[in-house]
This record gives C-alpha cells, structure tokens and sequence, in this order.
C-alpha cells in the first residue's frame, strides 16, 4: 500500500495532492478524480476483489478538525445506508484514506441532471415528469424513514441508462437530516441552494417532507422551461421571491406540467403533494404529454434583475444598508446586521401586524409588527377622524394612529438608535408608546448569525430605581443569515402616575457563559 501523499490545498481548500494508485487497505485502489464539492473529491476507484469501479467521496483534509463536517459525512452514511431504492445511489463501506474518511458508493457514469438539462437546453415536458417521477418515487422512501434530503437540485440527481432508458438515482444526503433528532447545522441556520429553498426554509425552519416537495417543484419548473422559477438575481432576491412571489407560467407551458409546479411550490405547506402522490401525478402528466415538444429555453426572469433591495431607514448617524449590502458583509466577516428581516412568520401568523406603522416622532422605522397610534396627550391634527367606541375622552386620531379596541396609543418613541456595549454580538432599541390609561413597549433586537438570546423588558421607575412593570419574557430568540431581527412583546403596562418612567431592554447570551449580558435604555418619559 502506498504511503499517503503529502496534503496540499488549492485556494478553495481542496485536495491537491496526486493520490491515483493509493490503495484503501486491500479493497479499493484510487484511479482518478471525477468530481468534487464542498465537502470534499469525489474518486473513480476500482474494488481489488472484483475489478468493478466505484465511487469513494474523501472528505477534505482540513475538515477532519471540524467535528460537525466529519458528524455529517458519517450520518451521510449511515442514512444512505438505510435507503435501499433504486433511484438511490447505493452506499458500500465507509473507509478511511490517510488522514481522512472516504465513502464508497455505486458509480453512476451518465453525469448530472444539470449536465444533461445544459446539454439540451430544455426537456419535453414528458421526459421531465418522468425523470421527477423517479425522484420523487425515491423520496417516497427515504420520507416514510424519516428523512428529508434538503438541498434536492439537478447536480445531485445523476443519471445512468438502464435497458437504453434514463434513469436518475438521487445523491448527496450530506446535509439531510433524520427527524425527530438534533440537527447538526446551526439552529435556525438557512440549509440549501437559493434556487431551491422551501418560503419555510428561509428562516431556518425545521426541516420536513415538504421542503423537498418544493424543491422538486423547482426543478420540473427548470427541466421544461430552461431556468429555475425564480433566477437571474442575487441570493437575496431569489430567497425574498420564494416567500413572496408567485412563479409565473411559460407560454407553451401544458396546463397539466402547470398545474403540478403550482401544487409543489404552494407557500403552504400542508397545500403540496406527498412524494408519493407526486409520482402518481408525474407519471398520469408523462401519459398525457407525450406528443407535447419541448419548449425553447427561457431567459431569466427580469423581476430579479430590477428589483431593489429594500432601504430600512436609520438615524442620520447611522447608514442606510439594503439586504444586498448586508448578504455581502455577512459572506467577508461577521457583520451585524442591519436590516428587518421579512419574516415568513409574520407574513403567516401575525395578523395583528399593522403595516405602515412607522414612528412619526421618532426618527427611526419602528417595527413592522406592530401599530403605531397617536398619543394621547397630543392635540387632534385632524377632527374627523374617528374616536374610540366607548371612550369619549379618547383624542381624535393622527396620521399613522390607529385604534387597539377601545384604545388609542400615541406613535412609537424609540431609544436614538440601536446600541450595545462594546464586544456584544446584539444591538438592541426598546420603544415605548402611550395611552390615557396605559403603555405599551417593545424591543427590537438584531444579531450576527449563530447567536441566541433570553430577552426581558421592564418599566423602571427613574427617580428610584426601582421595577414598575416586568421583566415581561422573551426566551431563545434565535439570529440567522435571513432572521436577523427580533422583537420582543409588544407589552401593555398601568402604570401610578405622577412618575417617570423608562423602558429597559435586557438580555443574555444562551449556551455563551462566557459573554456576559447587556442592557439598554429607552427615551424617558413622564406619566
């Protein structure tokens, strides 16, 4: 056996040392590299015992310090393992090359669906329901163990013939995930390809059968028309597409290839196809198209192309940052961010939320979440408005005022910017707005990625020092690349009047006991 050659790495931490002839114990001989990723080289080999080649994927070399590359390269295994399909690349042994690990697999020599989707532009609409059929026939299985796959895209689909037809075998479980057990990527961290991420998935939502269903969507979308649903643009645009876009039909399209995109990519997850009923549809939509011709290849879609990154507006001390700028600070360095997330979640269960509710005292945007009424004590700009039912006493409404049942509140006062003491990995800002016979308060977070916070907010009594309402909760707030804010209430307090009063926002770092806690005052006000 040869002794391991030297590790050498190229400018994207790949191996580049010649191992053609290394030989793994006495069963595989390495012949030539035939692919790689992220995590690592794919190699043809040969089996010594048989003379078959076969597939071994090493992981890279630096990666054997990184307990969690070396965790999700073992589970890779072990769930292939479980999955015994024939549209599934079929896993061999796990076997060590060196200093790093290997997984040996079945060869499949036809090249990627994306090889042959670049080779022939577009597919007939026949062909590309047949070949998701196989897929989804494959996730059938690994669904009812118990597994997601997460990243679905044609370069993990590959292809061989069998008896002279295509044949796909899906691959590449490397970040799938089994259900129901600690995952090994960061909490709330977005897994996947722009291109392909479930509206759910943005946000880092567990993982689930339906993501996949999504992803398969997209990719009969990209099969029959040339280019993904949502294209063209960069990974913000895509990602904020996939959560508040529709797809938009082809022309030439059939209505019955239309029809199942809709059904797969629904922003509701209980609305899409199991994988199962999904290939019984494909197949029914193959039938049916079969004489249909394949459609030319379509340009991206220019949606992307011209649309602005939104502008949160700051304080004049501190700069404007689209999503764009933030997506590029976050790949150079650790930045914070500094932009409101447009969270799936609010979209789909904070009905309550008041858009428009912009602070028109304050300088700053406050949150989307929640409503911004006029105060109480400030004299009516405009005498027609409406009054609250069953409160005479309640002032006439404001711009940017509105009703909370028989409530009026004034416009949102927030602290001069976000602020945080030197070394945190938060900014926060609490608020305060102001009834005739309470207050309400919020506090706004935002955080680098991989960070996660308890946060309380508390009515302190300024001339004491003492509580006056609170610490009112707010637990395992998590930040990712796509959530970078968090609020934390709204809260209502009766306050004793004759007193002044300020919101104060706290927090504490969790899982890092090193890192103590912050806090950060609100603008004071008398009551």
């Amino acid at each position: 056996m040869r002794t391991p050659p030297e590790a050498r790495y190229d400018t994207d931490g790949h191996h580049s040392g010649d191992l053609t002839g290394y030989r793994i114990g006495d069963a595989y001989e390495l012949i030539e590299p035939i692919g790689g990723g992220g995590t690592g080289t794919v190699w043809r080999a040969r089996a010594l015992n048989t003379d078959e080649h076969v597939a071994v994927k090493l992981l890279r070399e630096d990666l054997m310090a990184e307990p969690k590359a070396v965790s999700r390269f073992v589970q890779e295994r072990a769930i292939l393992l479980m999955l015994r399909h024939p549209h599934i690349v079929r896993v061999r042994d796990l076997v060590t090359v060196g200093t790093s690990l290997g997984l040996v697999m079945d060869l499949v020599e036809g090249g990627s669906l994306r090889d042959y989707l670049h080779e022939r532009g577009t597919l007939p609409p026949a062909e590309a329901a047949t070949l998701i059929a196989q897929v989804a026939e494959a996730l059938s299985a690994a669904h009812r163990r118990g597994v997601v796959h997460r990243d679905l895209k044609p370069d993990n689909i590959l292809l061989d013939r069998v008896d002279g037809e295509l044949h796909c075998r899906l691959t590449d479980f490397g970040i799938a995930r089994v259900l129901d057990t600690p995952s090994m990527t960061t909490p709330g961290a977005l897994v996947g390809t722009a291109n392909y991420v479930a509206p759910e998935a943005v946000y880092g939502g567990r993982p689930a059968p339906a993501a996949d269903i999504y992803a398969l969507g997209v990719v009969l979308f990209e099969l029959t028309t040339g280019r993904p649903a949502y294209a063209g643009g960069p990974a913000w645009a895509i990602l904020r597409c996939h959560v508040d876009e529709s797809p938009r039909r082809v022309h030439g399209m059939p209505d019955a290839v239309w029809q199942v995109v809709q059904q797969c990519m629904d922003k509701r997850q209980s609305r899409r196809p199991t994988a199962r009923e999904l290939a019984t549809t494909l197949r029914a939509v193959a039938r049916r198209t079969r004489d249909d011709p394949a459609l030319p290849p379509q340009s991206i879609d220019e949606r992307l192309t011209t649309l602005q990154p939104p502008v949160v507006p700051r304080q004049r001390t501190s700069p404007r940052r689209s999503r764009a700028a933030f997506l590029a600070v976050v790949l150079v360095v650790l930045a914070l961010l500094a932009l409101p997330a447009w969270h799936y979640a609010t979209r789909e269960h904070r009905t309550d939320a008041a858009e428009g509710a912009h602070a028109t005292q304050a300088p700053a945007a406050p949150p989307p979440t929640v409503a911004s009424p006029a105060p109480a004590a400030a004299p009516s700009r405009n005498p027609t408005a409406p009054r609250a039912e069953g409160n005479s006493a309640a002032p006439s409404l404001q711009p940017g005022a509105q009703v909370e049942g028989s409530v009026i509140f004034g416009p949102w006062i927030c602290a001069d910017g976000y602020t945080w003491d030197l070394g945190h990995p938060l900014l926060a800002r609490p608020c305060h707005a102001l009834a005739t016979d309470r207050v309400r308060m919020i506090g706004h977070m935002q955080g680098i990625p991989g960070v996660q916070a308890d946060v309380t907010l508390s009515v302190l009594d300024v001339d004491s020092g003492r509580p006056a309402d609170g610490p009112h909760p707010c637990n395992g707030l998590m930040f990712t690349d796509f959530a970078p804010d968090h609020d934390c209430g709204p809260f209502e307090a009766r306050l004793p009047t004759g007193h002044r009063y300020v919101i104060v926002e706290k927090w504490a770092y969790t899982g890092r006991a090193l890192l103590p806690g912050g806090e950060v005052r609100g603008v004071e006000f008398d009551w």
